[in-house]
């Protein structure tokens, strides 16, 4: 095919990327910023055996969803992938990337007419992110902040992003003012002078509490005690401030192993409904609050516990699930091979003075059969894998324990698809009810519900 080729091309679908596909000769295009049912001239700038990557050159017919997106850096960062798109219809797409996965993925997907609802939107779909984990860049002598263009090392500078909570917003800019002060510089590849890798802001709207960590390359930490001091003094809220030391300037993990408490609490405190949680700078937590309870609603709806009910939380990390429904049954048991992650299960536990929980460190394929074997029954387990899904030798567990229910919230219809073609020589799905976790870009949430076929 000739360099800069163009073709007119009809786009069919939004790819789990958020890019719109069309296809040439029976090969998928892959287009940046397209939408399903537009008309592009689109230019062909890499042909793989199985794909095409295209640009959009003129939009010819343009979509009636499309609008015009409301942030300056749109196209350029890498953060939203879908903010030309009109809201509403941002649901109904990724929905559909939702029925696209199975139907590649789930091999008997037309005979098992599955109930895949509408997905769950929020009513103010921006500024939802409760942490921001910022790059940085020198400017002469100031510090930016920004987010790399998509599959890029390029650092877009972003003075302000409307997806994030405006309180980070403006700690950041704080932050960036305070740095150039006390003359703590990012770390420049090309001259390998300065420390600064990445800030990180954690703030908790329902605690009015935040957590700011700098990413340093190496432990020389001059004037950071005197930046941490400054800014616990200006804005209140920041009740704990950490160092955190990554020297592998090749690795795409922001935090290295060791974090360094410098000032104020160790933990700042979370509220899921009326259960709290303590969260240190590795936790994990879900980065849109006001729609993690609408998340959590839903697995206990569909789930329909009763208080004779025993259920396990599998991947349970802090424990968040597992104390959301803890109150609504008989007992919960909670496995994730991460230690920390159990021991904060456990404080959390005791922090909502619950005594019907409780946590085990290690792998899930293990410890499930082991509490199975010791006498410990469930009625339902509920999994919240990582994008990779459910561990091989999990979903052979799965398949063997007679449970009533599995409830699988996933962040990744492709293996979502993929497992659930294995669990369905087991379970019946009955139900599918997807959430917006987050607005304006291409990431899929949904919670399934999967019933044991009975024999």
């Amino acid at each position: 095919m000739k360099s800069n080729f163009q073709t007119l091309l009809t786009i069919k679908r939004l790819g789990i990327n958020g890019e719109g596909i069309g296809y040439y000769k029976r090969k998928a295009v892959f287009v940046d910023g397209a939408i399903p049912e537009e008309e592009i001239i689109c230019e062909f700038i890499k042909e793989e055996d199985n794909y095409i990557q295209g640009k959009v050159v003129k939009i010819k017919k343009p979509s009636k969803d499309r609008v015009e997106a409301p942030c300056p850096y749109f196209g350029r960062c890498g953060g939203c992938q879908l903010q030309h798109i009109k809201y509403e219809s941002q649901l109904k797409f990724k929905r559909e990337i939702i029925v696209h996965s199975l139907e590649r993925y789930l091999t008997k997907y037309d005979q098992l007419n599955i109930d895949i609802k509408e997905m769950i939107g929020m009513d103010k779909p921006y500024y939802y992110r409760n942490k921001a984990q910022m790059p940085v860049a020198n400017e002469g002598r100031n510090v930016v902040t920004g987010l790399y263009a998509a599959n890029t090392n390029h650092l877009v500078y972003i003075d302000t992003c409307i997806i994030q909570n405006e309180f980070i917003n403006n700690t950041l800019d704080i932050i960036k003012v305070l740095l150039s002060k006390h003359h703590i510089m990012a770390y420049n590849r090309k001259t390998r002078s300065g420390n600064l890798r990445y800030v990180s802001v954690r703030y908790m709207e329902n605690t009015k509490e935040c957590q700011v960590v700098l990413v340093l390359k190496d432990k020389h930490m001059t004037n950071i005690s005197k930046l941490a001091e400054e800014l616990m003094t200006k804005v209140k809220e920041v009740v704990s401030f950490y160092v955190n030391i990554n020297p592998d300037i090749s690795s795409h993990e922001i935090y290295g192993e060791e974090f360094i408490h410098i000032r104020g609490k160790k933990t700042i405190e979370a509220l899921i409904k009326d259960i709290k949680f303590t969260i240190s700078p590795h936790s994990f937590y879900q980065l849109n609050t006001k729609q993690t309870e609408v998340l959590y609603d839903v697995v206990k709806q569909l789930a329909n516990l009763k208080k004779t009910d025993k259920v396990i939380d599998s991947y349970c990390g802090i424990g968040t699930i597992s104390l959301f429904i803890a109150r609504d049954v008989a007992e919960v048991r909670g496995v994730d091979i991460t230690e920390q992650a159990i021991k904060d299960a456990r404080n959390n536990a005791s922090l909502n003075n619950i005594t019907n929980a409780y946590f085990e460190a290690g792998h899930a394929e293990t410890i499930i059969p082991k509490w199975i074997k010791e006498g410990f029954k469930p009625d339902c387990i509920i999994m919240d894998p990582p994008r990779t899904g459910i561990d091989d030798k999990l979903l052979s567990v799965l398949k063997r324990v007679k449970v009533k229910k599995l409830i699988y919230v996933s962040c990744n219809p492709s293996t979502l698809a993929k497992d659930l073609n294995e669990l369905t020589k087991v379970y019946n799905i009955e139900v599918i009810q997807p959430v917006d976790m987050f607005p304006q870009t291409s990431h899929v949430e949904c919670v399934t519900l999967m019933s044991r076929v009975k024999k």
